[in-house]
């Protein structure tokens, strides 16, 4: 196996193209390998294989600095960049991230787990280099939909002239769903134009026969009529030198042309465009690029799964239902939604700013706006949620998907800062079920909730069924009554809350919050005076809900309560990558640390 040869980028050019070529298989069987065992981003990472081994084959990664964007398809990268061992532990606390991290190699320039973030920290590396009078060049690996993302462009607007600034592009025509809109359409445009090639070449055989200002006037005239269609009109129009379209598994001519630029960049910036095939050298990711963009170790019903049935259901009774998305289709569990109901259904691309300020726009127009996306990726939409959303008090929807802790994927993904942030919004609704039948009730309240923005936020985790069926109301709901101590929770936390109950022998008050904002602080203060201990558990920071009932305790004078309040939350610190499980163990709402509060409860 070539691959056991490597250890360092070094080693990498010392091989045979042949060589080469079989390395890109030997990565592949390791990438599928290693998907299997620990989850991860299979599909992308199949797809930009030749490109990585090139990049590191003609350029120097310990001088040169590689950013990769989105950083999940940077696995090949990983292996080769002595992390191989790493690896073997993919997404858990003892192994290697699945996107890139400084912190966890020399080799990654910088953090890379959003997407179209690349250029605009590309370009800032290039400024520094330069003022700093440093040698070195800077590759953009972009990709799997990055070019959806606005800030691209917005990068693309000041590189005019940067030198030794190189981008390519993996042209897969994937994110994570189908890529979408203009952009998507235009570099498929560019895709089958490999027929304008020849023709252009018998065009300009034709003018060389002919008297020179004649075939310049022609040429001239032709040129303004292309103009708009023209190979890389739109990358060269913002300075950039455009190559391509090319084959991005032919490692030859990736090669070749990366000598080419390497030696010729130091003018003008450069974007390859190179043409893959997302989960390359695997059937089933070919077939289903988007089913296995990344896997996981273990299926079962997720808070997104019930979603997406509960809204399709909604929608055939609702006709001013519309679910939006931000090339999460299938994360969001939005897929049966945008089949059967195409011409109410929006898939911006990586573009979460537009995503909200549209819904707003639908929301003005009359409608009732559903927008899904993760919590990690809401994060850059706070200002027009504040500025397009709360100012005018719109009814938009916001199902906030992957909250809490994020798992395997990490800091870069993060859901733990939502409720932070929005509850700064007074008129913003802020709900959170506990298990399946609260979330199919809470999104019928949501469909109805024409006052002011309302979000539904759930982890990444399984959904808990309900035994019985409950009166459901946006209000406290006292689960069990008990004795000494009262327990307030919010999310599918019971089970866990139980397992601390158990092991502690003490027999609390349990209480589901459910409504996190507006929040009810006169109950909250009625139902805990009681009590010689009142825990609050917060999957979320402090700065959250724990921060605004302290906040009110102190302003009304309810020191009582506040010398028998205590609170369980999460620390603002970033999270390790490893099951969420374990991210619950190592925090401050620990089953040891609830287990250690009920111990010591004043009598």
């Amino acid at each position: 196996m070539i691959l056991d040869l490597i250890n360092s980028p070094n080693d990498l050019k010392e091989l045979r193209t042949s060589e080469l070529k079989e390395l890109c298989q030997d990565l592949r069987s390791e990438i599928i390998r290693i998907t299997s065992q620990n989850g991860g981003h299979l599909g992308s990472n199949l797809g930009i294989i030749e490109i990585t081994v090139a990049a590191h084959y003609v350029f120097n990664c310990s001088i040169d600095k590689f950013i990769f964007d989105v950083g999940h398809q940077s696995y090949a990268h990983k292996l080769l960049t002595g992390r191989r061992k790493l690896m073997e532990n993919l997404r858990s606390s003892i192994g290697a991230s699945g996107f890139i991290d400084p912190s966890e190699s020399d080799y990654d320039s910088f953090i890379s787990g959003h997407a179209s973030t690349s250029l605009s920290a590309s370009l800032g590396l290039a400024k520094a280099r330069d003022i700093k009078g440093e040698d070195f060049k800077i590759l953009s690996i972009l990709g799997d939909g990055s070019l959806s993302g606005g800030m691209i462009y917005e990068a693309m607007n000041n590189s005019d002239g940067v030198k030794n600034f190189i981008v390519i592009l993996n042209d897969n025509q994937m994110s994570i769903s189908e890529s979408v809109g203009a952009m998507k359409k235009y570099l498929t445009k560019l895709l089958i134009s490999k027929r304008g090639l020849i023709c252009r070449k018998i065009f300009r055989n034709l003018l060389s026969k002919l008297p020179t200002k004649l075939a310049q006037c022609i040429e001239k005239t032709v040129k303004n009529l292309l103009y708009l269609i023209k190979d890389g009109t739109i990358f060269e129009e913002l300075g950039f030198q455009y190559i391509g379209p090319i084959d991005g598994h032919d490692i030859d001519k990736l090669i070749a042309i990366f000598k080419n630029v390497r030696d010729v960049a130091n003018y003008k910036p450069v974007i390859i465009h190179a043409i893959t095939k997302k989960g390359k050298g695997y059937n089933l990711a070919e077939n289903d690029s988007t089913k296995l963009h990344g896997v996981e170790r273990f299926k079962s019903e997720k808070f997104s799964n019930v979603f997406g049935e509960e809204i399709l259901q909604l929608a055939k009774k609702d006709e001013k239902i519309v679910c939006i998305t931000a090339a999460m289709k299938h994360g969001c569990g939005l897929r049966k939604f945008s089949e059967n109901f195409p011409d109410r259904f929006f898939d911006v691309g990586i573009a979460e700013e537009h995503a909200v300020t549209f819904a707003a726009g639908l929301a003005k127009g009359g409608l009732k706006p559903f927008v899904a996306i993760y919590s990690t990726f809401l994060q850059r939409a706070y200002d027009q949620i504040y500025h397009d959303v709360f100012l005018q008090n719109l009814p938009v929807r916001f199902i906030i998907d992957k909250s809490g802790f994020p798992g395997e994927d990490g800091k870069t993904h993060s859901g733990i800062y939502d409720i932070a942030l929005f509850r700064n919004f007074p008129n913003f609704f802020i709900l959170a079920p506990s298990n399946k039948l609260e979330l199919q009730h809470m999104l019928k309240i949501a469909v109805n909730h024409n006052s002011s923005p309302l979000a539904v936020r759930f982890p990444k985790t399984a959904v808990m069924e309900h035994s019985c069926n409950y009166q459901f109301e946006l209000d406290f709901r006292i689960i069990s009554y008990g004795e000494r101590v009262i327990i307030f929770f919010f999310g599918p936390l019971l089970n866990h809350i139980l397992q601390a109950i158990n092991i502690s022998k003490i027999n609390p008050t349990i209480v589901d919050i459910r409504l996190i904002q507006p929040f009810d602080f006169k109950k909250f203060c009625k139902l805990s005076k009681e009590y010689n201990k009142i825990i609050v558990i917060e999957e979320g920071i402090s700065g959250g809900l724990s921060s605004a009932i302290i906040e009110y305790l102190f302003q009304n004078k309810y020191l009582d309560l506040i010398k028998k309040l205590v609170f369980l939350n999460i620390a603002k610190d970033p999270v390790d990558h490893e099951s969420r499980q374990s991210q619950i163990e190592k925090s401050r709402i620990s089953i040891k640390n609830i287990v250690n509060e009920l111990s010591t409860i004043n009598i």
